[in-house]
């Protein structure tokens, strides 16, 4: 039986990144929790593996009776079940807020579950936004939106890899961009909710200009905008668990040509005994307002 992983979160949208070879872990286990540099420790969540022949919802296969515990090095941080939200386990201690530059440890054990399961991340170092060039413009035309940031990267990383997430904030149907309004023309499944989020493959600094001060600058593509109005453009560091996971993840489910028939690579794993997903990374932030082009 096929199964699937559906991974939820905001900057980072992997979703039904399927496996159907998973004699390369035995696990029906999927553990996901992503750290963000400089602010609070996000709820984890641990689930087992659903079908991919039924209807389900995520909260039909949550564990519930799972151990989470997140190491600092100096102190372990317990994370208990949430009771109404099946499978998420939050921190109910003094709020901790994740340590750029710092190396976190996950351990994690099941009852029933004979395997424990671990993962380390190197949260990167804070990224921040120096200057953009401008607060709003006009969809599709020369002056784009240029930012200049300083880049943060995790320790053992030769550059910063980076993605760029553009969260909708008016997100109508009297607002979408034209190629927008063409995919929901031909799928009658999709709905304005499924673009409200974009997000970018992984963009490494040789992508950048860089400046002889060290800072680097980024030109926004027009083709992260889904709709017109307020904007959040989000540029995310990525600790090299989710380089690797996000890469292999995005050629396992568009393959680029170069594997025999039937031969694609399983995501690679971030967790020893389980699948799922264990990551740090580092973002800020700028609004930006997109305006229609003028008719002529």
């Amino acid at each position: 039986m096929l199964r699937r992983i559906v991974f939820t979160g905001l900057f980072l949208i992997v979703i039904g990144c399927d496996s159907t070879d998973f004699n390369v872990l035995d696990t029906e286990i999927v553990v996901e929790l992503t750290l963000v540099a400089s602010e609070p420790l996000p709820p984890a969540r641990v689930s087992r593996l659903a079908p991919t022949d039924q209807a389900n919802q995520p909260e039909d296969f949550a564990v519930s009776n799972a151990q989470v515990i997140l190491s600092t090095g100096d102190k372990d941080l317990l994370m208990e079940p949430v009771a109404d939200k099946p499978g998420s386990y939050q921190y109910l201690g003094p709020e901790h807020i994740i340590r750029p530059g710092a190396r976190y440890d996950l351990l994690v054990t099941v009852p029933g579950v004979e395997t424990t399961i671990t993962g380390t991340t190197n949260v990167p170092t804070s990224i921040k936004i120096l200057t953009a060039s401008s607060q709003s413009g006009i969809y599709q035309s020369d002056d784009q939106l240029t930012l200049v940031l300083i880049s943060g990267r995790s320790s053992g990383q030769s550059q910063s890899s980076f993605t760029l997430v553009t969260e909708a904030l008016d997100v109508e149907e009297d607002g979408m961009v034209p190629s927008v309004a063409g995919l929901l023309e031909d799928d009658e499944e999709l709905t304005l909710e499924d673009f409200r989020v974009s997000a970018s493959p992984i963009i490494t600094e040789a992508n950048f200009t860089l400046f002889t001060d060290g800072t680097i600058g980024l030109t926004y593509p027009w083709i992260g905008i889904n709709f017109y109005g307020r904007n959040i453009i989000y540029v995310n560091a990525l600790d090299q668990n989710l380089v690797d996971f996000v890469r292999s993840a995005q050629l396992q489910q568009s393959g680029d040509g170069t594997f025999g028939p039937g031969v694609i690579p399983n995501v690679l794993p971030t967790l020893s005994g389980a699948h799922g997903v264990f990551g740090s990374v580092s973002r800020d932030r700028v609004l930006f307002w997109v305006f229609p082009p003028e008719e002529e």
